[in-house]
């Protein structure tokens, strides 16, 4: 990754932040982002998830 690619993504992640600030942009509380996401299935062979059981 060059400089200039790090200065840009920190450019930006502060734009976000301050948009956050003023409450311009939407942000999700952790049991909203984390609510459903148990239920998902795993269809990746190798993955760990796609062999375990399902809780219920």
């Amino acid at each position: 990754m060059r400089d200039s690619d790090t200065v840009e993504d920190y450019r930006l992640a502060s734009e976000v932040v301050e948009r956050i600030r003023r409450g311009e942009e939407d942000v999700l509380n952790a049991e909203d982002f984390w609510h459903g996401l148990d239920d998902l299935t795993y269809t990746e062979r190798r993955s760990p998830a796609a062999h375990s059981e399902k809780r219920g």
